[in-house]
């Protein structure tokens, strides 16, 4: 867990590591917490349904002592994770599964379900995809050693057409069964990846850059040198980006607009609003007002 990712309270420090599902009163969030300057050894992971609503509730799905990296949700709104330690977990409670992939050291980083029985996952050195099924799950994991290690994957409806972004700006398309690496201009890390209603993707980069991807070439499209982009949306027919903790900021051709200051660092649209966070901060926007504050989590 990221020091300047995780949020202080008390001796622990806490961090919202994702959030995912398919309603407002019914949120997956998946929340890291530590001893403040312990070990990642000491970390336990808390998934619980958020009801990101007046008046605002949660419960517990399950308690983990492991480091979930990556959230998404099927399409029920149930939670599906990774871990740095490459565990796939559909589920939570009773019902949960946990299945532990054939990955590298690096583990996973990210998950994101084209439907809910076929998901893609990514990591350092490796790119997968899962298919479930009833009583089973087929695995199929290529070990890649280029151009860099994946942090991010997302497809624009289908699982054909999706790609996977990471460091040295390194970039792939799944299609016909198949991973295959592009080469790219960016020389930077990308972080995130969002598919918009323009038919592309829109990618952020560690060192400011934000990129377009049409189907066969990743082009810079705007740059804010000094910013570290960590998260990108699709929302309300625009595309917004977050990154460290210095607010929201909406994309217009090639032009950046400010859209709040709040430090938040994830976005993600959910349930027809834009929902960001940072830290132990949760909050959402419906086009006119920002709502939300800390997670208390005991």
């Amino acid at each position: 867990m990221s020091g300047d990712d995780a949020e202080t309270t008390g001796e622990l420090d806490v961090s919202i590591a994702g959030v995912a599902g398919a309603s407002l009163d019914a949120l997956a969030v998946a929340v890291t917490i530590a001893p403040r300057g312990g070990d990642v050894e000491e970390l336990t992971s808390l998934v619980v349904e958020l009801a990101h609503v007046e008046p605002i509730a949660w419960r517990p799905l399950g308690e983990y002592r492991e480091w979930i990296v990556g959230l998404a949700a099927d399409r029920h709104g149930a939670p599906i994770a990774v871990t740095a330690d490459g565990a796939l977990r559909l589920g939570c409670g009773p019902g949960g599964r946990r299945y532990a992939l054939p990955t590298r050291a690096g583990g996973l980083a990210a998950v994101w379900p084209a439907a809910d029985d076929d998901l893609l996952v990514c990591g350092p050195g490796v790119l997968g995809r899962v298919r479930l099924g009833p009583g089973r799950i087929r695995v199929d994991l290529v070990e890649d050693d280029g151009p860099g290690d994946a942090t991010a994957v997302a497809g624009p409806g289908a699982v054909d057409g999706a790609i996977a972004v990471g460091t040295r700006g390194a970039l792939w398309r799944y299609a016909d069964d198949e991973w295959a690496a592009h080469e790219t201009t960016a020389r930077e890390t990308l972080l995130d990846v969002a598919w918009h209603d323009d038919g592309r993707a829109y990618v952020v980069g560690a060192d400011g850059g934000v990129f377009a991807w049409d189907g066969a070439a990743l082009r810079e499209v705007a740059r804010v040198a000094g910013r570290a982009w960590t998260g990108i949306a699709s929302w309300g027919g625009a595309i917004y980006l977050a990154g460290d903790r210095r607010g929201v900021w909406r994309l217009d051709g090639a032009a950046l607009h400010p859209v709040t200051e709040l430090p938040v660092t994830r976005l993600r649209a959910i349930a027809g609003h834009l929902v960001a966070w940072g830290g132990a901060l949760l909050v959402r926007y419906d086009g006119a007002a920002w709502w939300g504050g800390p997670l208390h989590i005991p």
